[in-house]
């Protein structure tokens, strides 16, 4: 039973689908069977791939698709991989909108000459492995769930096509019938998966747009992985966002199955750091209370409060703050060598922010900036800067209240502020 292998449900996503190049990256490394594969949209695209073997085709593509392998677009309509409309072509906009009519949508051409390149139907049907995929008939208003033997012998991708229907996109039609994307019924097909009677399951979820609907996993064995950073959106091709979704992707699969450890990070395991660390604690602690008033014990972030491995979540806590690049492998070491050069980055600017303005300016500034901040959930300076900054220019009542709300923002503060302080003691 624990060699049985699993199915793997693809949600849908557009050019967020190269997450799911680098997740399928990571099971093969790490040994898991795969024998069947259903998707919506992206997610059916790339099951079809799978279930052909091209995986090596798959992994060129994300390489090195933009956003042309998908529409057809006239010039000065995207910018840096992403469909934009650009001021300066505005007098384009007549061309735009006669292909738009044309086609009544985006002309996807391209992306099936892609699929009619790389795709082989009747090896897909002689595979062995099986493969499914959901798409709406608007013709008639209904969704469609089908695997492989349901679908008319030279249609599949006809119905690859038609699962991939973005808004705005034209509309396949088969047999006479137009269809959308199947993420307007479900976007993540688990269900249709369940109903086949597979009960070994690995979802991978995108974040698409459309229905997600929530998953039934009673009396199942699902895997379920997300990905950890929302970022980009289904029509974004720039090159350095493919890059590190499909590496994210990668980096999620594994820690899923153990192979990373934290919860903002992906950090290699190290017990025996933990143990000296453990013991650093309580040789400090007599010699810390002595100088600082401070307290000892820090608050994390409730999801990290009853994990045992106590260094690791103080340089989650202190990356975090700190803004260290996330999308990365680890160790603690160079976890922690990261965190340096960034508190030296942030102390270097305190101090030439120092002397910039009067006490008033930098005060009402930088209320300004952390109440706007905050409201908007965007931040243009890291915590650590931020607090450090209000700690020498905001006194009194005001401090006190901005403390608060960034502590309330940022569970991470209090550990990563503490860590900072104990880490040059820890790390000689």
């Amino acid at each position: 039973m624990a060699d049985e292998p699993y199915c793997l449900v693809l949600s849908g996503g557009g050019a967020k689908g190269v997450f799911h190049i680098g997740a399928w990256r990571a099971l093969k490394e790490l040994g898991i069977p795969v024998n069947a594969f259903v998707g919506n949209s992206i997610g059916a695209i790339m099951a079809a791939f799978l279930a052909d073997g091209k995986d090596a085709a798959l992994e060129e593509i994300g390489r090195t698709i933009t956003v042309d392998n998908i529409v057809k677009l006239p010039e000065g309509f995207k910018e840096n991989g992403v469909i934009k409309l650009v001021p300066a072509k505005f007098p384009r906009l007549g061309e735009l909108y006669r292909g738009l009519a044309d086609k009544k949508g985006l002309d996807t051409s391209p992306m099936r000459k892609a699929l009619e390149t790389f795709l082989d139907e009747t090896s897909i049907r002689n595979s062995g492995k099986d493969l499914g995929l959901v798409t709406v008939n608007v013709s008639d208003m209904k969704p469609r769930e089908l695997f492989i033997e349901e679908m008319e012998q030279g249609k599949l991708i006809d119905y690859l096509m038609a699962s991939s229907a973005f808004p705005g996109f034209e509309r396949p039609e088969i047999a006479g019938k137009k269809y959308i994307d199947g993420g307007f019924w479900d976007n993540i097909p688990y269900a249709m998966a369940r109903k086949r009677g597979y009960r070994k399951l690995i979802v991978i979820d995108i974040s698409g747009a459309g229905i997600n609907r929530r998953p039934d996993i009673a009396g199942s064995d699902t895997i379920y992985i997300r990905n950890s950073l929302d970022m980009g959106g289904p029509l974004d091709f720039n090159r350095h966002f493919l890059d590190s979704f499909n590496l994210l992707g990668y980096l999620d699969t594994m820690r899923v199955f153990g192979r990373y450890k934290g919860y903002n990070f992906f950090i290699d395991p190290d017990d025996m750091l933990e143990t000296r660390f453990r013991d650093f604690l309580t040789s400090d602690s007599k010699t810390f209370t002595k100088t600082s008033p401070q307290r000892k014990t820090a608050r994390f972030p409730e999801q990290m409060r009853y994990d045992r491995n106590l260094l690791l979540k103080y340089l989650e806590c202190a990356a975090l703050i700190l803004g260290v690049e996330r999308i990365k492998v680890y160790t603690y070491e160079t976890l922690a060598a990261a965190i340096s050069i960034r508190q030296t980055t942030e102390d270097r600017r305190l101090l030439e922010n120092a002397g910039a303005a009067t006490t008033h300016e930098k005060n009402h500034g930088l209320e300004t900036l952390i109440r706007a901040s905050l409201r908007s959930k965007t931040f243009e300076e890291c915590p650590y800067f931020l607090v450090r900054t209000l700690n020498a220019t905001v006194s009194g009542r005001t401090r006190s209240i901005l403390k608060r709300m960034l502590h309330s923002f940022w569970p991470s503060l209090d550990a990563g502020l503490l860590y900072i302080q104990m880490a040059e003691r820890f790390w000689v």
